[in-house]
């Protein structure tokens, strides 16, 4: 039975991050442990004057207390950082508690749509281009990707210039970059992996769904490292965890007052 610890934030309410990540671990076998950055009272997007809680120093003493207890794990997951401090969090963990040929898998999550999420900053993209360096995989959106190089964002693009994108992320250490949420085709929306190891690319498209919903990108790494850790190929996991979140979008787009996240759980009680 696999082991993989999640450090992210818990969003009490709006189906994102670690209210995510451990349901959908958890139903594919896979032990699951947290390491909450943070607690808010709900995510950032779409409500007002939500509050913040950050437990930065507290995630330093459970790592200790780890490390005193021989605990280790076969998978480290990040995914929402709020302060600088928490990437040396990360450094560490990948020194003390993670198995030799262990996975780091980083899901630099920190803006969409060509902007930083509310109360990032400059730091936090530094921060989070060392941690990606140290990464076996990164799974970064194409705003979080032209973050990560410093590169101008473009709203429409095409297929080559998501793979330099792919292709130069990879350069800063990462064995495979995927990146999502790509629109290159009209109508479809993409997933491009650059693996360095093979030196290969593998592209999949899928329709568009008319709605886009807060949390699908926690959704969606969520599920492709369940199918890692559970011995899919890469290009297996891609696509089935493209197909778990638009099954998802699908069961929530005609609930006009459920826009604060996808109904997942619908999908996990079919699986």
């Amino acid at each position: 039975m696999k082991k993989i610890v999640s450090v992210q934030d818990i969003s009490c309410y709006g189906q994102c991050s670690l209210t995510v990540a451990l349901p959908i671990l958890s139903s594919y076998g896979i032990e699951t442990a947290i390491m909450p950055s943070a607690i808010l009272s709900t995510h950032t997007s779409g409500f007002k004057n939500f509050t913040v809680l950050d437990l930065t120093e507290e995630l330093f003493k459970i790592l200790n207390h780890w490390v005193d207890e021989n605990i280790k794990f076969d998978a480290i997951y990040t995914g929402y950082i709020g302060d600088v401090r928490q990437f040396d969090l990360v450094s560490q963990a990948k020194e003390r508690i993670l198995n030799k040929n262990g996975l780091l898998v980083v899901d630099p999550a920190m803006a969409d749509n060509g902007k930083l999420y509310p109360a990032l900053n400059e730091e936090i993209v530094l921060g989070m281009r060392k941690i990606v360096a140290e990464s076996d995989i990164t799974i970064p959106n194409i705003t979080e990707a032209c973050l990560l190089l410093d590169v101008p964002y473009r709203e429409t693009y095409d297929l080559e210039f998501a793979k330099g994108l792919a292709y130069n992320i990879a350069q800063m250490g990462p064995k495979k970059v995927i990146i999502t949420g790509l629109t290159v085709t009209k109508g479809k929306i993409s997933v491009l992996c650059y693996d360095k190891e093979n030196d290969e690319y593998i592209y999949n498209e899928e329709n568009i769904c008319k709605k886009s919903y807060h949390g699908t990108g926690d959704i969606f790494s969520s599920v492709l490292i369940a199918h890692i850790l559970n011995g899919d190929s890469i290009n297996d996991a891609i696509k089935k965890s493209m197909i778990f979140v638009i099954d998802a979008i699908n069961k929530t787009m005609d609930d006009d007052s459920h826009n604060y996240g996808v109904k997942f759980e619908q999908v996990l009680n079919e699986k």
